[in-house]
C-alpha cells in the first residue's frame, strides 16, 4: 500500500511539474508571463516574412510599455521624425500565448509594408530580458524582437 501512495505521489508531482513548466517555443515559461511582460521594451530586431528588415524600418526610438493594470503605451518617431504616442490597454489570453492590445492605431514600419495594425500579438519568446512576438497584417508576417529599454 505504501508503494501505491508513493507511485501516486510521483505521478502527481510529475503532472504538476509538466503543467507549471510549459514554455514558449523560443524560450520563457508561461507561468512567469505577466511578470516578465510588465516592462518598457525597445525594438532590437524586426523581421518581415522571416527576413531581417531592421535596417528598413522607417520608425525610430520605438518602445512599448506593458504596465500594471493593463495600461499599454507605444511611442516612436515616425518617418518624418515626428514623435507619436498611442495609449490603450493590454491583456494576455487564457493560455498566455497572445497579447491583446486595444485602443491603438496603425503605424508605418517600412516602405514595403505601408501601415500595419493588429490587436493580437502571438508570443514567441518571453523572458525578463527578451520579448519576441509576431502578427500577420496585409498578407505578411511581422516579427518583433524587443529588449528592456
Amino acid at each position: 500500500m505504501k508503494n501505491v501512495f508513493k507511485g501516486i505521489g510521483i505521478v502527481l508531482l510529475t503532472a504538476l511539474a509538466m503543467t507549471s513548466c510549459k514554455k514558449y517555443d523560443n524560450g520563457g515559461t508561461l507561468r512567469k508571463a505577466e511578470k516578465n511582460i510588465t516592462n518598457t521594451w525597445k525594438i532590437d530586431a524586426y523581421y518581415l516574412d522571416g527576413v531581417d528588415n531592421t535596417s528598413s524600418l522607417l520608425i525610430t526610438n520605438f518602445t512599448e510599455t506593458f504596465a500594471d493594470g493593463g495600461v499599454y503605451t507605444r511611442a516612436y518617431n515616425d518617418a518624418s521624425g515626428d514623435p507619436k504616442n498611442d495609449v490603450g490597454t493590454w491583456g494576455l489570453d487564457n493560455d498566455k500565448s497572445l497579447i491583446n492590445v486595444s485602443g491603438t492605431g496603425s503605424y508605418e514600419l517600412t516602405a514595403a509594408t505601408s501601415t500595419v495594425s493588429t490587436s493580437d500579438y502571438t508570443i514567441l519568446k518571453l523572458k525578463k530580458d527578451e520579448l519576441w512576438y509576431e502578427f500577420s497584417n496585409g498578407g505578411s508576417t511581422h516579427e518583433f524582437h524587443l529588449v528592456p529599454n
